[in-house]
């Protein structure tokens, strides 16, 4: 008996099908991109030590409520990274003696929730957070709260965590971290009888006076960012800035905060500058959280506010009007040549232009030299002053830890030129500053005062307390040497 090979069969419906697209995803679930609701800072203890609420989609303490019941349930060496419990799921590290949760509500439907994601956001925060104040702990963290209210609130964005690095939040920090002070523990007292003196210590100072004005308080702060252009000759081309009024409060009991601003202030549309009024403060365009009642602005010059439990930015305003706009820091580049020789020397006079009580803290100056520079010798007028030269990206720096209000300093860099090309002022730059002024507004705008509406008529309890803080920065602050041709060096 003989085998056919049977030829294959091809059909012809498949051939004549054609190809189509695959549908569109509609919808993307919130817990496969990570978002979270909540983050928790909490001791040892599950006390809570930081709170930043970004969605305001679970309610106030809940999540805290639920995590610290399991924990004191089960413990933390019982209790998985992730579980989930009256609707809200929760994720959590612990690290030294604290616990970094993330909280988020349950989905409606059973979806794949990549744990992963949430697991990698915090551990992300948590090297944030090392680099920024050293070490992660209840006593590091305690003093810092502030500071951490504020890496919070710009790492979150509607429940998302952006930012990676603590290079890439540093810029926009107004806080400086604290490092608290901690008694040596005794040797002998804890080897006889078992007493660690650090952690008594580190217990009673949750009771001190500096950590018991915490509580109950709201700390008011403006903080502006600058952009100016300037001529080589000190002259100002343009100048912008932004700025935004934040308000962290710890208030016991939610009642409304009234915040007074400038008696004199006038606020501009940007379409309209002609209303400009001589002597007074002016801002444009102000946008405002939903939890400001701005009625009373325009005419009694203040704010109410209902402030919820975290930070919160306020009021967020522009001012474009360079006529409005106090520029701090000025520097004023000159260029000579030294006679007899083919070098140049060139000087940077920097003036800080504030009031005494100000103060530019890391004043950083950057000067792009021509290529044919080779090498950079410098004389400093303080001790406080450090320069570096880069001679691959031929660019010299400057930098001068602490100008207070109404000084100057002043460096000569001596530009070593080994051809006979000429340097001119032209040929220098772009210039670029970066500071950060304390007790500073270049707008002029301030809180003159506030108080917290319905204070407790018990007598033994402490009325609650408000502090206020302002300061500036350069976001965009440039030296522009080549706008003026005929600007060249004097000889």
């Amino acid at each position: 008996m003989s085998l056919k090979m049977q030829e294959p069969v091809f059909s012809s419906e498949k051939q004549d099908k054609e190809w189509s697209r695959p549908n569109p995803i509609n919808t993307i679930s919130a817990h496969t991109l990570g978002r979270i609701s909540e983050v928790m800072i909490l001791d040892s203890q599950c006390g809570l030590l930081v709170l930043k609420r970004s969605l305001h989609n679970i309610p106030h303490r809940k999540a805290h409520q639920v995590f610290s019941k399991h924990i004191k349930l089960l413990g933390q060496k019982y209790l998985n990274p992730y579980f989930r419990d009256e609707g809200i799921d929760f994720f959590y590290l612990s690290k030294n003696d604290i616990f970094l949760v993330a909280a988020h509500p349950s989905p409606g439907t059973d979806v794949p929730i990549s744990i992963v994601v949430y697991l990698d956001f915090l551990q992300r925060l948590y090297e944030i957070l090392k680099d920024c104040i050293g070490t992660v702990n209840e006593p590091y963290v305690t003093v810092n709260k502030m500071l951490l209210f504020e890496i919070l609130d710009e790492i979150m964005n509607f429940g998302y965590g952006f930012i990676s690095s603590y290079n890439e939040i540093r810029p926009h920090l107004t806080f400086e971290p604290i490092r608290p002070k901690i008694p040596q523990q005794d040797d002998l007292a804890s080897r006889f009888f078992g007493i660690n003196i650090a952690d008594g210590a580190r217990l009673h100072a949750g009771s001190s006076e500096p950590k018991s004005k915490a509580p109950n308080s709201a700390y008011i702060n403006i903080v502006e960012g600058l952009s100016a252009v300037f001529g080589p000759n000190g002259d100002v081309r343009s100048s912008e800035l932004w700025g935004k009024l934040t308000l962290i409060s710890t208030l016991e009991r939610p009642a409304p905060l009234l915040i007074q601003l400038n008696p004199e202030l006038v606020i501009l549309n940007s379409g309209f500058t002609d209303v400009r009024v001589a002597g007074a403060i002016h801002i444009e365009n102000p946008s405002f959280h939903s939890c400001v009642d701005s009625s009373q602005l325009s005419k009694r010059k203040a704010l109410r506010v209902l402030p919820p439990p975290d930070q919160t930015r306020l009021m967020v305003y522009t001012l474009s009007d360079s006529a409005c706009i106090h520029l701090p820091i000025i520097v004023i580049p000159l260029l000579a040549a030294v006679e007899g020789s083919r070098d140049y020397k060139f000087s940077l006079r920097l003036i800080n232009q504030a009031e005494n009580f100000a103060t530019a803290s890391y004043v950083r100056v950057k000067v792009k030299l021509p290529l044919w520079v080779s090498s950079v010798s410098t004389t400093k007028s303080g001790e406080r002053q450090t320069s570096v030269f880069d001679s691959v990206e031929k660019t010299a720096e400057w930098e001068i830890k602490r100008s207070p209000g109404g000084s100057e300093e002043i460096i000569i860099f001596r530009l070593i030129n080994q051809t006979d090309k000429p340097i001119e002022l032209s040929n220098i730059g772009p210039i670029s500053i970066a500071f950060n002024m304390t007790h500073f507004s270049a707008s002029g705008l301030v809180v003159k005062m506030a108080r917290v509406e319905g204070q407790p008529t018990d007598p033994m309890s402490l009325p609650p307390e408000c502090f206020f803080g302002v300061s500036t920065k350069a976001a965009s602050y440039t030296i522009r040497t080549d706008l003026q041709k005929d600007a060249t060096s004097p000889t």
